[in-house]
């Protein structure tokens, strides 16, 4: 399955259609799949084109004033994929010709898009449609709502629409429609799933934030892992550890649900995308044969930020009636002696790394080991209540 993954099977049995988000992250040199590989660095390319020149102050608006907010509307895949990276890799943010600032809208109540637009100037403001099919009602009711709002300032001319949106779907013909114009519009194919979309142009606000060298080794760090998982024996095979982690301890330690609890504020985001990209993916209660699964296919997934999540719910984690998986994420490494030149106080924050670094390994070493990890003459008097179990995976 694994080769066919990675083959122009169509793997996706329910719709017929490849599960091709790999190609996305082919080097532009890849040989195996030629005429492939040209169709996403075309579009890949088209990308970086208008990234510099939105970055080098180039692109205008339809007053002729340079561009200074991108406003992402989008959903689900579209949405949760760029934002959570866009989010975390916020310390690379490139240096631009005047300041850039990168917003996102999903939900279609419009409360996101009313406290946004009450910040920003038409003038100077341009949105990006992301929408794989070009007919998601929460997308396209947000750009309805901004195109009155940008055509009610600078007056109902096709240029305010040609200037101030960019469109990225399968559907060419629908973004013509509605009037973006072709030099805007980038293209996705029916063979990438929405939620393993941020490699391709949804990731257009990504490559806006940390600039198309960044972006460029997102791709070569996701085709390094699409190469391991190829190639790498089952023994030291990181994707199908964790795969056989998460069934035994669903299905045969019967632990229904998954904590993700990164000790970094930058990964805010990464549950969220989680929850699509697996839940999404292997929420199925049907196999391929059409019969009913006699096992459980998915954990519900869910996390915080560590360190929030220390004075939420970790209570029920250590002491509470239900077992759960946890995911501890930390980061080894934070603020360096770059940051001096640019913190102010950085010895200050390279202390409160270290002490998040000891509370991430602190929770996840009682979590295993429970009691055992106390102090020994700490444990003699400790009341029941006080105690902790342990044998948490």
């Amino acid at each position: 399955w694994i080769e066919r993954l990675f083959s122009q099977d169509k793997v996706n049995c329910t719709e017929q259609r490849a599960a091709m988000h790999w190609a996305l992250r082919l080097p532009s040199e890849y040989s195996k799949f030629p005429e492939l590989t040209k169709q996403v660095h075309n579009q890949l390319q088209r990308m970086y084109a208008l990234v510099e020149k939105i970055h080098a102050g180039q692109y205008r608006g339809a007053t002729g004033e340079v561009i200074q907010d991108v406003v992402n509307i989008g959903v689900g895949g579209s949405d949760l994929g760029p934002q959570m990276v866009t989010h975390a890799l916020c310390d690379f943010k490139v240096k631009t010709a005047k300041p850039l600032n990168v917003h996102f809208v999903s939900t279609m109540d419009g409360s996101q898009l009313s406290d946004l637009l009450h910040q920003l100037r038409p003038e100077t403001t341009l949105f990006i449609i992301s929408s794989k099919s070009f007919g998601t009602i929460d997308t396209l009711s947000n750009a309805q709502t901004v195109r009155q709002w940008l055509e009610k300032a600078l007056g109902k001319h096709d240029r305010v629409v040609k200037s101030h949106f960019i469109g990225v779907s399968t559907k060419a013909e629908k973004m013509t429609e509605w009037g973006i114009a072709p030099d805007n519009q980038l293209l996705l194919w029916d063979w990438v799933g929405g939620r393993y979309s941020l490699w391709s142009c949804i990731g257009f606000p990504i490559a806006l934030t940390i600039g198309i060298d960044g972006f460029q080794q997102l791709l070569a760090g996701a085709h390094a892992v699409d190469e391991h998982f190829q190639n790498t024996g089952f023994e030291q095979n990181i994707p199908v550890l964790m795969a056989l982690l998460g069934i035994w301890n669903n299905n045969f330690l019967n632990i229904k649900t998954h904590a993700v609890l990164p000790y970094d504020g930058r990964l805010k985001y990464f549950a969220a995308y989680l929850q699509q990209l697996e839940m999404e993916s292997n929420g199925k209660s049907v196999q391929r044969d059409g019969q009913k699964v006699e096992l459980d296919t998915c954990p519900i997934v869910w996390g915080e930020v560590g360190p929030n999540a220390q004075h939420a719910f970790y209570q029920l984690l250590h002491q509470g009636t239900q077992a759960v998986s946890c995911d501890f994420i930390a980061p080894i490494q934070r603020y360096n002696a770059d940051h001096f030149t640019y913190v102010e106080n950085a010895e200050a924050l390279i202390e409160q790394h270290h002490l998040a670094l000891s509370n991430c390994l602190a929770q996840s070493r009682l979590l295993a080991f429970g009691n055992e990890a106390l102090d020994s003459a700490e444990l003699k008097n400790l009341p029941i209540y006080k105690q902790y179990e342990g044998n948490q995976p």
